[in-house]
């Protein structure tokens, strides 16, 4: 598994399986096609400008949830915890987040969908305007040999995330009907945030002017933190986002994901 970037709390699993959804449009053998998503056929030569114009009208429709094809809500987004127990020499983080709210899915923008069936390779990018991080926090360690520690509520607020998701797939043939189905592999994950704020509340044991310093440092260095909480919160994010392709993608043959005419 790889993560490359800067990538805000869990925010994106959900949102692949959204996002593969109507790149894919699956349904199963006792289901029909949502009559939001309307299908590409995998003949279209123009078949990344089709997923795209299709990803971008279904969206709202997702927003909310949908339980017949396993979609949760996005918006807000609820994660039960999030960790990182280790840094660099220079970012010697011990953060945990509990209780994580994130909101802001709503307008996610959709700037392309790229598909090579020929090599089974799917790729997306997405802007995502305002992500806003609430939660309850405890942190210890320091940050650019300054000392950090203290918990309490925490807001963290991305502008303007740029989002790529891309994974490889294989095709598998399944009894007893002998179709091909869709299993997903290799996900890579890259972020870039053009802008982070940060408000930590109760650091320090309270301590107003160190806390007020502490955020005012945080947000002045929010590159350098973000570089640091990447790699482990990205990585729990690709465990959850596998599972739950594969508990789709048993369910969806080749063939219906990308029919031959639409």
């Amino acid at each position: 598994r790889r993560v490359h970037g800067e990538l805000p709390f869990a925010m994106e699993t959900p949102l692949l399986l959204l996002l593969v959804l109507l790149c894919l449009r699956s349904y199963t053998s006792s289901l029909k096609l949502p009559t939001y998503i309307k299908p590409c056929s995998r003949n279209d030569p123009n078949i990344n400008t089709c997923a795209t114009q299709h990803a971008i009208s279904a969206i709202p429709h997702f927003i909310n949830g949908d339980p017949k094809y396993r979609v949760p809500p996005l918006d807000p987004l609820l994660i039960e915890e999030l960790s990182v127990k280790q840094g660099s020499p220079n970012f010697g983080l011990s953060f945990t987040a509990r209780n994580v709210s994130i909101r802001g899915l709503k307008n996610v923008q959709v700037k392309a969908v790229r598909i090579d069936l020929q090599k089974q390779h799917i790729e997306y990018d997405l802007l995502v305007p305002t992500v806003e991080v609430l939660c309850r926090y405890s942190v210890s360690g320091q940050v650019l040999v300054v000392p950090i520690s203290g918990s309490g509520n925490g807001v963290l607020v991305f502008k303007d995330l740029d989002l790529r998701i891309a994974f490889d797939f294989d095709k598998v043939r399944k009894k007893p009907q002998g179709k091909e189905y869709v299993s997903p592999k290799n996900f890579l994950i890259t972020t870039e945030a053009h802008g982070l704020t940060v408000n930590l509340e109760n650091l320090f044991n309270g301590n107003k002017f160190l806390g007020d310093n502490m955020n005012t440092f945080l947000n002045e260095n929010w590159r350098d933190l973000m570089h640091e909480l990447a790699p482990p919160v990205g990585e729990a994010l690709i465990q959850v986002l596998e599972t739950t392709l594969t508990n789709i993608f048993e369910l969806v043959s080749y063939d219906d994901s990308f029919p031959e005419t639409v």
